[in-house]
């Protein structure tokens, strides 16, 4: 069946083409062959026209004389006599041109007179020029005249065409008179022909729609049993399209394998996705390990060295345990246990990052509440600005823990200038991104380029002291909010912070 549809298919292709080609090749042959018949008659009129003026020449003279041309008015007798002496010239050329009609124009009577077509059928037209022609001739014959010169023009009106030739005679005293021909040639031009190749054409396009026409109606069911399959396939992956004939059959075929490799695909790349994220899972716990086990290793082994002295002290003898364990001792071991106390909750943030509820809060309130607390402990080489908008909506969060991410970021400004500097906080409403944007920049260094995707890592510091956890903890809570924390490409103009907060999220 499929064969049968290719070979419908190609047969109507072929066929719309060459009809195509055969209407174009028509329209060109027919529009060169019309072209060559007006020119043809153009000519005919042309050298009709001559042969007029030509043999009228001594007759218009004649009547010149005898005063025809002295006046703008002739007595009825008189005009008989000059039409029927002209029109026996016309008559006289024009008896063996069938087709042909002609005669002359008397300017200073305004009148055609000698109007000749001796090869019409009965009734022989006597009275000039028809109506709608009449205009068209005097305006042309009028034109010869005043530039004394032949002009061949064709002229159209629904349906006449027809080739017009116009020449002024001028007699011995001067006097002017004009000269015309022409022939109708619409039914001598190629428009039937025109006709037949567009009901050819039409035709053709008809029996190539009904043939389309029929296969589609053979081929509406199994398109729509692929219309409903893959509806079906959206609701259920393991659906699989029944066999079906002709094209068909490759369609539906095509698709069940597509989807067995898409889901063999799908299959695979869980399975590596799994693997991935386990061994991520082992990668981030192995290096959060070897970070906490730096940070306790040195308070430990001060509180180890310290119980090791007051040992040794005991096992000398020295049991004078004030001796032994000073205030100064004790308060060196409560200092390092408190440091590992302070390590272990700054840990538990990874586990749980949101300690209390999320209620509704003013996001600038927060900022200047914070700020407040820092500025108080902070020297006069660091100025704060502030530009907070005002269109900020409430955000549901843990304000405890979102403070301690502000906290973070602008001590880490502060850490990061060295002499004078500023520290810039902003808050701004995406309003057609549903996002409250934080952001916290300084006048610092910056960061360099080689650690900027490290700087959230979990004891990742390029500090003498402290844990590197500030930032890795600002990432946890700003995630558990639903948002997004990350650093603009820096120079050295300083680091920009910036804090996404989806408001959906809050909702």
């Amino acid at each position: 069946m499929w064969k049968t549809q290719r070979r419908v298919f190609i047969s109507f292709s072929v066929l719309i083409i060459l009809a195509a080609i055969v209407s174009f090749v028509a329209i060109r042959l027919l529009d060169e062959w019309t072209d060559d018949i007006i020119e043809g008659k153009k000519v005919l009129t042309e050298v009709v026209v001559e042969k007029l003026a030509g043999a009228a020449q001594d007759a218009l003279d004649s009547l010149n004389r005898q005063g025809y041309f002295a006046t703008d008015s002739l007595p009825k007798n008189k005009i008989d006599q000059l039409d029927q002496r002209l029109k026996r010239i016309t008559s006289a050329e024009l008896s063996h041109l069938p087709g042909i009609e002609g005669g002359f124009y008397l300017p200073h009577l305004n009148e055609f007179y000698g109007y000749g077509f001796p090869t019409s059928p009965p009734p022989v037209p006597v009275f000039g020029p028809p109506p709608r022609s009449y205009k068209i001739i005097q305006n042309q014959v009028l034109q010869s005249i005043s530039s004394d010169s032949l002009i061949v023009n064709v002229h159209r009106f629904d349906p006449a065409i027809f080739p017009l030739a116009t020449k002024s005679i001028t007699l011995k005293n001067g006097a002017k008179a004009g000269v015309w021909a022409r022939i109708h040639i619409e039914r001598e031009l190629p428009s039937r022909k025109y006709t037949q190749v567009y009901q050819f054409v039409a035709l053709l396009f008809a029996a190539g729609f009904i043939v389309l026409v029929i296969i589609v109606f053979r081929q509406r069911k199994n398109i729509n049993l692929i219309k409903k399959g893959l509806k079906e396939l959206q609701e259920n992956s393991d659906y699989r399209f029944p066999g079906m004939g002709g094209v068909f059959s490759f369609v539906s075929t095509s698709i069940n394998k597509l989807i067995d490799d898409l889901t063999e695909t799908h299959k695979k790349n869980q399975y590596l996705e799994q693997e991935l994220h386990q061994r991520d899972k082992m990668a981030s716990l192995g290096n959060l390990i070897a970070g906490v086990a730096h940070e306790v290793k040195t308070p430990l082994a001060i509180i180890k060295t310290r119980i090791q002295m007051w040992q040794r002290s005991l096992k000398n003898g020295n049991t004078k345990g004030g001796e032994i364990i000073s205030d100064d001792s004790m308060q060196l071991v409560i200092r390092e246990i408190d440091r590992l106390t302070r390590l272990v909750k700054r840990l538990l943030v990874f586990s749980k990052p949101l300690t209390g509820t999320l209620k509704p809060l003013q996001i600038n309130k927060l900022i200047q509440q914070t700020l407040e607390l820092i500025i108080v402990e902070t020297d006069s080489r660091i100025t704060f600005t502030t530009h907070l908008d005002e269109h900020l909506p409430s955000y549901p969060c843990d304000a405890n823990a979102m403070e301690q991410v502000f906290i973070n970021l602008i001590s880490n400004s502060i850490e990061a200038i060295q002499y004078e500097g500023t520290i810039t906080l902003k808050t701004a409403w995406r309003g057609n991104e549903q996002v409250i944007r934080i952001t916290v920049s300084d006048s610092g260094p910056g960061i360099p380029k080689e650690i900027e995707g490290k700087i959230f890592d979990p004891f990742f510091t390029t500090k003498t002291s402290g844990a590197g956890l500030g930032l890795s903890i600002a990432y946890e809570v700003i995630k558990a909010h639903g948002g997004k924390i990350y650093f603009l490409p820096s120079d050295s103009s300083g680091s920009v912070c910036v804090i996404d907060l989806p408001v959906e999220h809050g909702k």
